[in-house]
């Protein structure tokens, strides 16, 4: 798979391509939906698929201001898509000049002259340009001499749409159980290992701290969750919170790997999210929290058992 960051000059092999778009946050199932549909397509007219994406997020980028938006980070995205078989990935990068573009730009100067695109593969919801005033209408309307293919949104057994946002508040309430069911895979957490106080070493629960970032923050409390160390999933009891009995303050995830001991300081790791155990709350004193991480660590290993 090849990755570019533009739309121009784009190579002969991967113009005249059946091209799915979209923000594709958290990849879930409406969204592989249209990867499916493209992979189809290019199949039946024997010519290269590729996905163009945006980064940052175009709803970060105009709502600078609040964090916590985000199912996968650009990192998580690019690993869950070039597990696909697609011939490139365009990641644009969305920034003021691409923000300002009217639709009938971005088609002319994107789809038309820069991929020569062959075929579009979009969700039926699809919106682009400024003031988002393209649309699936707008392209049938305006270029029927571009093949276009809406895919019309999935519903999971209950009947309701599978939405980014239904999953994002899902998470919020602490449902990655549910959040999971519609996206495939557990919710996870990605960052680099951080230094924190090692009051969990003083009790005999010695946890790895990552601070969330660029990604929606569950609801906080205890989780069962699983760190991915070294391509192995091992079992974790993690604590998403602000840490009230020690008089912390920002939100952190601290995870305890059952059985492990280790120095993972400075390693980049990710922390699925398996079920919710209990709230975040403030005990008396440490010998409190202790007692109370040695029951959720029972819980935790019936849950993942």
């Amino acid at each position: 798979m090849r990755f570019f960051h533009s739309w121009k000059s784009v190579p002969p092999a991967f113009q005249n391509a059946v091209v799915a778009i979209g923000n594709f946050d958290g990849f879930h199932a409406g969204h592989r939906a249209v990867v499916a549909k493209a992979a189809e397509i290019a199949e039946k007219m024997n010519l290269p698929v590729v996905l163009m994406t945006f980064e940052p997020h175009p709803e970060t980028y105009f709502r600078a201001a609040v964090r916590s938006f985000r199912l996968t980070p650009v990192r998580a995205k690019v690993r869950a898509i070039t597990a696909l078989p697609i011939d490139a990935f365009f990641v644009l990068p969305f920034n003021k000049a691409l923000a300002a573009m009217s639709a009938e730009d971005f088609v002319g100067a994107v789809l038309i002259n820069g991929l020569h695109a062959a075929h579009l593969v979009v969700g039926d919801d699809f919106g682009f340009g400024r003031n988002r005033a393209g649309s699936v209408d707008f392209l049938r309307k305006n270029h029927p001499e571009l093949p276009l293919t809406a895919v019309a949104k999935v519903r999971d057994a209950t009947g309701e749409t599978i939405s980014s946002s239904r999953i994002r508040a899902f998470i919020a309430d602490g449902s990655v159980d549910r959040a999971a069911a519609l996206i495939g895979r557990p919710f996870e957490i990605e960052g680099r290992v951080v230094h924190g106080f090692k009051r969990g070493r003083t009790i005999g629960y010695p946890t790895i701290n990552i601070e969330p970032s660029d990604v929606v923050v569950p609801k906080l409390g205890v989780y069962a969750g699983l760190v991915v160390l070294d391509g192995k999933d091992r079992p974790a009891l993690v604590n998403i919170g602000t840490r009230p009995t020690v008089g912390g303050t920002d939100v952190l995830l601290e995870a305890h790997i059952l059985d492990y001991s280790g120095d993972l300081y400075g390693r980049r790791l990710r922390v699925k999210l398996i079920r919710f155990v209990r709230p975040e709350r403030k005990f008396d004193d440490l010998r409190a929290l202790k007692n109370q991480i040695a029951e959720d660590t029972e819980t935790i290993k019936r849950i993942l058992a």
